[in-house]
């Protein structure tokens, strides 16, 4: 299983050297957001949502809970976070409460075809589908759950062709569990699940200067609290990630859609 990792919160703590609820916003910028671009990617996403107080947002694949806590933070609104990995909900919950922010933001362990909720102003997905092989059905579940006129964001890493990055990667170990659509298969599908394009653009070349300038921090000493440290084989899944984005092997795509 790729998402494997326990102890998420220990592991946290010992390489801080504090407990979680002492941490910083920058320390935990390092290590609660599970996709290229850290927070500045969750930043590019927010205008096309067009959130504020009040409303109820659903971020689906929530992992350590960063993208939830920030998008909270940012518009005053409520947050439900989906995940079905059961130590990274238990994670996010633990750094939730650290942060101060149970009233506004929570977590679920389950799939979003689980959730019972429904009505939500927003949607996101934040480098999920990778690992969803049924991409339709997976957007479609979503879509029932937005009411009309909500919308979705994505941010999401594609193949460019036919040719696939070397591996582990921050979301495979072995490949069995990764399938890679290209760009405009991924729109396409997106549509067809029920939602209309309003934007989709290539942010390849803004992921691949995060990479580098990524590389250039954890160069420091010393280095940075850094999302690699978390996870197994972190520092060769994220290389082949950085290099495979730079070479053009893979594209990183952000959308935002409208429910019908």
């Amino acid at each position: 299983m790729t998402y494997g990792e326990s102890d998420i919160i220990d592991t946290i703590e010992r390489l801080a050297r504090t407990d979680v609820a002492a941490l910083t916003q920058e320390q935990l910028d390092g290590v609660d957001q599970f996709h290229v671009g850290g927070p500045e990617a969750v930043a590019r996403l927010l205008p096309g949502l067009r959130l504020g107080p009040g409303a109820r947002v659903l971020d689906v694949g929530s992992g350590l809970g960063g993208p939830a806590r920030q998008v909270a933070r940012a518009t005053g609104c409520e947050v439900v976070g989906v995940d079905i990995t059961a130590a990274y909900v238990e994670a996010a919950r633990r750094l939730t409460a650290g942060a101060g922010l149970t009233e506004q933001v929570r977590f679920l362990h389950t799939p979003v075809a689980g959730l019972p909720l429904r009505g939500f102003d927003a949607a996101y997905t934040m480098h999920v589908q990778m690992n969803v092989q049924d991409k339709h059905t997976f957007y479609a579940d979503i879509a029932r759950r937005l009411r009309p006129g909500a919308r979705l964001a994505v941010y999401e890493v594609c193949r460019n062709g036919d040719v696939h990055p070397p591996l582990p990667l921050p979301w495979s170990l072995d490949g069995g569990d990764s399938f890679l659509a290209t760009g405009d298969e991924l729109c396409r599908t997106i549509q067809d699940a029920g939602l209309a394009v309003v934007e989709w653009v290539d942010d390849s070349a803004w992921a691949a200067q995060w990479f580098a300038d990524l590389g250039r921090r954890l160069s420091a000493t010393p280095a940075p609290l850094a999302l690699p440290a978390l996870l197994a084989d972190g520092p060769a899944r994220m290389l082949n990630f950085a290099i495979a984005v730079t070479d053009g092997t893979l594209t990183v795509q952000r959308g935002t859609f409208t429910a019908a």
